[in-house]
């Protein structure tokens, strides 16, 4: 692995484990609950997140299916979101992309971190590098909602082992 990224490596892995921590224990219906009609669920931010990290992957020179059958690929708002995934749904397609990019962490070249990046996030290092560090950023934002919508759920806090 090219030395600049282990330390997000390290990210990567615990924000990895953290959303099926936040997911663990959690059923169907407080996953789809909304603390007020202008927040997000639990499931909808879970399923942003395996988006995400698809979109990471093909960042990364990964050639992966959309998840969840494309059904949420033209969906930007949970009101526009008619078919949320399962929460069984949610943890196989992260547990499947997730795998996928451990590998493609571990490939990586200087070369291949340097590309440049030419999309909208709001980030000042516009290469690869810029973006999955924003990227790995973006994980541990929503995965903190994870964390609030759990608890608002009645349930114990995430757990970080």
């Amino acid at each position: 692995m090219h030395e600049t990224l282990s330390p997000l490596y390290e990210i990567f892995k615990l924000n990895s484990r953290l959303l099926l921590n936040c997911l663990d224990g959690m059923d169907e219906d407080q996953a789809r609950w909304r603390p007020s009609p202008h927040a997000n669920s639990a499931a909808f931010v879970a399923a942003h997140l395996v988006g995400s990290r698809q979109y990471l992957g093909t960042l990364m020179g990964l050639a992966l299916p959309s998840p969840f059958g494309g059904r949420l690929d033209a969906t930007k708002s949970i009101e526009e979101t008619k078919d949320l995934p399962t929460l069984d749904e949610v943890r196989a397609e992260w547990k499947s992309v997730t795998g996928n990019l451990r590998e493609r962490f571990k490939q990586l070249a200087a070369e291949d971190l340097a590309k440049p990046y030419t999309g909208q996030f709001p980030i000042a290092d516009r290469t690869t590098l810029g973006v999955i560090a924003f990227l790995l950023q973006h994980d541990s934002y929503h995965i903190g909602q994870l964390a609030f919508l759990r608890k608002q759920a009645g349930l114990e806090a995430m757990r970080y082992t």
